[in-house]
């Protein structure tokens, strides 16, 4: 089984997804569209997967690649290509698919829990999140949890979508505070206190996680 991973960062790496793929024989091929300005298609790939980006979809802050990654999600639900998309990703899936994103009138940074909204792999967490944006969802897909800023998760064919980060790991944490680590200072928010929290919730936020890949991974035909 293959799996095409965007990175839309070079540094967005996908943490505990990635290493539960591992664990479940899945090869990983990497791709970094903003260095190169283009995305594969799913041609040959069992799996899709799309994680964050330091970047909105829309506004001065969208990049050329945007496009071409939006082409991707609207292939693999074309053909059915069992997804998982994260923040940025489940943001590109959802305007690509008809949704749209939108400044959120209220940020989300640390941990935090969902409004869990019927049957799914979704738990109610606690979860990490760290974005400033929501979308309404595209038609066809159901909602799996919520909180008062949006949409937290949610499914669309053999796509499952979450906005908050169940990637995350110490070290990536620290990588994402590499890019830009202003927003701690603009909220009023203790970096290093979500960075011990990360450490203190590793097992069970792992184990929230792979539950998450499992539900893509059961898809793939």
């Amino acid at each position: 089984m293959r799996a095409l991973v965007v990175k839309p960062h070079r540094l967005s790496n996908p943490g505990t997804i990635g290493r539960h793929a591992v664990e479940l024989g899945i090869e990983l091929v990497e791709h970094v569209p903003s260095e190169d300005l283009a995305v594969p298609a799913l041609e040959g790939f069992d799996v899709f997967l799309c994680f964050g980006a330091p970047w909105s979809v829309y506004g001065d802050e969208a990049r050329p690649w945007i496009g071409a990654l939006m082409d991707r999600f609207r292939e693999a639900a074309e053909r059915e290509v069992p997804t998982l998309g994260v923040c940025f990703g489940a943001q590109a899936h959802a305007e690509a698919l008809g949704g749209k994103v939108r400044k959120a009138e209220r940020w989300e940074l640390g941990w935090g829990k969902v409004d869990v909204v019927g049957d799914g792999p979704v738990s109610e967490g606690p979860w990490m999140m760290w974005h400033s944006d929501t979308f309404s969802l595209p038609s066809g897909a159901e909602l799996l949890a919520t909180t008062p800023s949006g949409p937290q998760a949610f499914s669309h064919g053999n796509g499952l979508f979450v906005q908050f980060h169940p990637e995350v790991d110490p070290e990536l944490f620290w990588n994402w505070c590499e890019i830009d680590d202003s927003d701690f200072t603009r909220f009023g928010v203790d970096k290093h206190e979500v960075y011990d929290e990360i450490v203190a919730r590793a097992a069970e936020a792992r184990e929230r996680s792979r539950r998450l890949l499992d539900w893509v991974v059961e898809r793939v035909r």
